[in-house]
């Protein structure tokens, strides 16, 4: 019961802090094509290697056996399809994390883009039949493949970790003057900070609850209706929701939620197209970029790699057509009036 309480908690946590730095994969690349600069892909990784710090420490230290988790193989097929969910993601104008976050703040075309993904991930049974076959292969934790190399690993993050402590010490003296309430609730995150929340919330819900994200639960639900596979449990329900509670709670604290909806056909094609690809490409990888960052690196295989890379490439080459066809990126890179991610640039 404690421990059900605990990662619930963990899962509002992820919420609350990656809508407070409104965290994003598209925006992380489009920061690179325009400004040069990788801060916000820089904070999504620190959140992997807080997450996989923490996970050591249960493993190494409490006996944790942390849930295996699941590769597509053969490689192509997690390639193609983190690939393709880059693609999805650029059209759609968010990855998977911010289209929660966009929905959260009352953006309703967030909706076509999950009704596309649904629509995509029912795709899978086809294609599967079609194509050449593919498997899901359990994959152990690195702690536990390695465990000769294990304790060492583990003395690096430390270390890493408590670089990361002197600067949040820094900020919190640049801060003292501001009651503790109020910097919890404070409209934007640090990046470095959000990334800490997240990763140390996620590290012991990959520990205890395995593959959890909510692309996960969703391309799971699907194929269980279009394919026969198992249901996810209810209790997977339980955290996506308490995911989604703790997006929708920082939204109405700070006052960014506003409902509105997409005006022009054009846009309403976008998202529902986006959402497609992204849904296609999370029943091919499996899961979308949330399933990559906080279950598949910290796996630290080579498909995982390489995944998040194709995912990264995808993103970039529609980013890339964009600019050569003079469109914008602000025009599909959703930055709502209440995304303060610019005003925690310094890392």
């Amino acid at each position: 019961m404690l421990l059900n309480s605990v990662s619930l908690l963990c899962a509002v946590l992820i919420g609350f802090a990656a809508h407070r730095a409104s965290l994003c994969n598209v925006r992380a690349v489009a920061e690179i094509m325009s400004a040069g600069s990788a801060h916000m892909l820089w904070s999504l990784l620190q959140a992997v290697l807080w997450m996989a710090m923490l996970t050591g420490v249960l493993v190494l230290v409490f006996d944790v056996a942390p849930l295996p988790t699941q590769a597509r193989t053969p490689v192509g097929w997690a390639l193609a399809g983190a690939a393709l969910f880059g693609v999805g993601a650029a059209v759609n104008g968010g990855c998977s994390l911010s289209t929660l976050q966009r929905l959260a703040d009352g953006d309703l075309g967030m909706l076509l883009t999950l009704a596309g993904f649904v629509l995509g991930v029912s795709t899978w049974p086809v294609i599967s039949a079609t194509l050449w076959p593919a498997q899901l292969t359990p994959v152990l934790s690195p702690w536990l493949r390695w465990p000769g190399a294990a304790p060492w690993v583990l003395a690096l993050l430390a270390a890493w970790a408590a670089s990361r402590l002197k600067l949040f010490g820094q900020l919190a003296s640049n801060n003292e003057r501001r009651a503790l309430r109020a910097q919890l609730l404070a409209p934007a995150y640090h990046l470095s900070v959000a990334a800490a929340v997240m990763g140390l919330a996620a590290g012991l819900l990959y520990a205890t609850q395995g593959a959890w994200s909510y692309t996960n639960f969703l391309r799971n639900e699907v194929l269980h209706r279009v394919d026969a596979a198992p249901a996810p449990s209810a209790w997977h329900a339980m955290l996506m929701l308490g995911l989604l509670a703790g997006m929708v709670g920082s939204a109405w604290q700070r006052g960014s939620l506003a409902w509105r909806r997409p005006t022009r056909p054009s846009v309403w094609l976008r998202h529902v197209g986006g959402g497609v690809l992204m849904g296609l490409g999370a029943a091919l990888a499996p899961g979308g970029n949330d399933t990559l960052l906080l279950s598949g690196l910290p796996t630290l295989t080579v498909m995982a790699v390489g995944a998040y890379a194709a995912m990264l490439c995808g993103i970039a080459a529609v980013l890339w057509a964009m600019r050569l066809a003079h469109v914008p990126m602000a025009s599909i890179v959703c930055t709502p009036a209440h995304c303060y991610e610019a005003q925690a640039r310094s890392q």
